[in-house]
């Protein structure tokens, strides 16, 4: 499987398991990241840099995309008027919109790296 449709299907199911967490009052094991934006928004800094060997230069940018994308989530988390459904899609466009700013940032080494260019957008 590719790198970014791994990491993307994997943020997918803890944020999945961090819903159903929040709603039994419990954070999944090894999922402390969900804990605030701030870990969030780190713990895919780290991640990220890891894979592709970010520049000092980056690394704020991409934090605040992170960072972003994290309270972007939590309100969705938080928003008790959304349907499991609404809330799915809206979770799918904020990783979409995540994905893209963070490509956006990477050269065309860490591009490469990760192995794997972006779906083309589908209408809806």
């Amino acid at each position: 499987m590719k790198a970014t449709a791994l990491f993307l299907l994997l943020l997918l199911s803890a944020f999945t398991l961090a819903a159903t967490a929040q709603n039994s009052g419990a954070m999944p094991p090894g999922h402390q990241m969900l804990s605030s934006p701030d870990a969030f928004a780190d713990g895919h800094l780290a991640a990220l840099d890891k894979q592709v060997k970010l520049t000092a230069e980056q690394k704020p940018k991409l934090r605040e995309v992170f960072l972003q994308e994290a309270n972007d989530l939590f309100a969705v988390f938080g928003d008790a008027s959304m349907s499991q459904e609404q809330k799915q899609a809206r979770i799918q466009q904020i990783h979409l919109a995540t994905r893209d700013k963070v490509w956006s940032l990477l050269t065309h080494e860490q591009r490469k790296a990760m192995t794997e260019a972006p779906a083309p957008r589908q209408a809806t």
